[in-house]
């Protein structure tokens, strides 16, 4: 495994089990303690900080590959984000018409993160 993909599978795994450890702490406290407003929001936000550092192992990761495999990353997640974006504008016209659920925010970065590496693949196997 080269030295790069090795750091980045360190570094984002962590991001990710240090966001598992505080999403499931802060869930805990916000439904066990009636706390003012201001520190339920907090609250919520502290598993967002390991993700923020996910983000910035994605991005060291990105700049550590040649210039074919940014390519890649790039055009996966620009297709990606289009996609997304087209998905959520469209559920949202048919959601006001058609009385479906709502579907919260939470979900698009999932979602385009899943996609990203389901084009990612795609592209690989077109350009090989």
């Amino acid at each position: 495994m080269e030295p790069a993909v090795r750091r980045y599978l360190v570094h984002f795994g962590g991001a990710m089990l240090g966001y598992t450890a505080l999403l499931f702490a802060s869930v805990s406290v916000l439904n066990t303690y009636e706390l003012a407003p201001l520190w339920r929001g907090g609250l919520a936000l502290l598993p967002v900080l390991p993700g923020l550092y996910g983000l910035h192992a994605v991005m060291v990761f990105y700049h550590s590959r040649d210039e074919f495999k940014r390519r890649i990353i790039s055009e996966s997640m620009l297709i990606s984000a289009l996609l997304t974006g087209f998905a959520c504008f469209a559920y949202g016209f048919v959601e006001g018409a058609v009385d479906l659920p709502s579907i919260s925010l939470v979900w698009v970065l999932p979602v385009m993160v899943g996609l990203s590496g389901l084009v990612g693949c795609i592209l690989r196997w077109r350009y090989a």
